[in-house]
This record gives structure tokens, sequence and C-alpha cells, in this order.
């Protein structure tokens, strides 16, 4: 399998995590569970018309479009591998949506709109020549050049400050940071920063929080260091062990020893069968 992660041009940086490119031509039908983290994304595939919908075992054919946004998921999400033979994808910072989906990003949660929907005729278009464009470098040039040009007719070509100062305090420490604290130094009432991040990150600060907690257990867990539950837990600011399973378990839909024992490539992505 050939995976590609692409640093994006200054100018997108401040809303635009990476790009990636994933090609594997011998992929099978293979259900992965997909844990959350927080960020938003573009898929969008270039081996099919369509993505394959692996939420409804009960309908293996069901299909999602070929061209998909993802809003941040607060629950895991199953994925096909089959669909591993060739993607391309764009990974958005928390936050940075507004210059290329306007709408706000509450409403992009926990579900995958057609990317068609969004961007009309403009994503079938990218969507043929990301096909024709012979070489990963070359496709990412060209959604580089879409993102920029989006970005440059866009009315929010600049983050929130606000929103800004509060991510950071919630990804340097999302154990101890709080809610009150927020609210207090950023003077805006806990209604308010609520409202605002819910319309430019796509969940509640709190939620958000709890996400990152997650995921700082989950990176730890991933790295195959000798785990000692009660420690760990800690570590990432839960208030015990208990707190810590039953977070875990939310995400995951897993015991967090039953995902240390996982035969897995990525920290998020979870091999089923």
């Amino acid at each position: 399998m050939l995976y590609l992660e692409h640093n994006p041009q200054p100018a997108l940086s401040p809303f635009i995590k990476s790009l990636w490119y994933a090609r594997d031509p011998h992929a099978t039908h293979r259900h992965e569970r997909v844990l959350p983290t927080g960020r938003s994304q573009i898929v969008l595939s270039l081996a099919r018309d369509y993505l394959t919908d692996a939420s409804n075992p009960l309908n293996p054919l069901e299909h999602s479009p070929a061209g998909i946004f993802l809003g941040i998921y607060s629950r895991y999400q199953q994925i096909d591998a089959i669909d591993f033979t060739e993607l391309i994808g764009v990974v958005f910072h928390p936050g940075g949506t507004p210059p290329f989906f306007p709408e706000d990003a509450h409403l992009f949660t926990n579900c995958e709109t057609s990317l068609s929907d969004l961007w009309g005729r403009a994503s079938l278009n990218l969507r043929n020549e990301l096909r024709e464009a012979p070489t990963p470098e070359q496709k990412f040039a060209l959604l580089e050049f879409v993102l920029l040009t989006r970005l440059s007719l866009s009315k929010h070509q600049h983050r929130d400050p606000i929103i800004d100062y509060a991510l950071t305090h919630l990804h340097t420490s999302p154990g101890t940071t709080t809610i009150a604290e927020l609210t207090r130094t950023t003077g805006l009432s806990p209604r308010r920063l609520s409202e605002r991040f819910n319309q430019q990150v796509g969940v509640s600060p709190k939620l958000y929080c709890r996400i990152q907690r997650f995921q700082q257990a989950l990176q730890q867990m991933h790295r195959g260091a000798d785990v000692h539950w009660a420690e760990l837990a800690l570590n990432c600011g839960y208030y015990d062990q208990s707190h810590f399973a039953n977070d875990f378990r939310a995400f995951s839909g897993l015991s967090a020893t039953d995902y240390s024992t996982t035969n897995r490539i990525w920290a998020n992505h979870i091999p089923l069968d």
C-alpha cells in the first residue's frame, strides 16, 4: 500500500492540516473502525464512482457518493478497506472549514455530505481532473490550487482569534483546561463560547476536550509502551481509571485492553475482520 501526506502551502496551513493520498491496487473488502479525531475531512475516491457505505452491514450494496465531506465525529465510523484502491483527501484543522464550507460546522457533525451538494459541478470537475493527473504530486498540486482559489474567494480568510485561543489551551492541556477558565480568559459567557465553538468547530468545547483527551491516551497506547492503566488515566486528565475506561469505550466501542491487543497500522484504524 502506498500512503503519502503533503503539507499544505503557507496560505492554506492555518486551515488545513494535511493532504493525503492512498493507493492499494490489491485492496479487498475488509471492514475497519475509524475513531474520532476532532478533525473534518474531504475524501474523494479516484478508483470508482462511489465510496462503499460500510455503516449498514445488512445492505452491503449501499454506496456513498465518490466525493464526501465528513464533519467532526464524536463516535466511531466503519469503513470498507476496498476504498483504499485509490483515495485522496484533505484533513482540516479544527475551526478551519469556514473558508471552504461557510455553513455552521455543527450542521456537518457526525455525518457525511456529498461534496457535489456543497460545491456543485466544481466537485465533479475536480474529481475528473484528479483522476487524470498522472502522479500523486500532480494530484496534490491540483487539489491545492482548487483550495487556494476557494480561499481567495471566501469571506472567511482569517481564523477567529478567540476560537484559536480556546483550541490552543484545549490541545495543550485537554485534561486540565476547564470551560470556566476559557470563559473567564476570553471574556465570553459560557453560552456564547459554546455557540461560537459549535459554529466554527462543530462540537461544544466540552465534547471537543473529551475527544482530545481520548486521543492523548490513544496515541500513548499506540506507541506500544507498557501501559499502566491508572497512571495513563491520571496523566491524560481523567478522574480515575473507571472514568478513562468509560470514555474510551464511548468513543471506540472497545475496551482499552481490547484496543491494545489489536493488530493495527494506524492508531485510529482498527481492523474488524
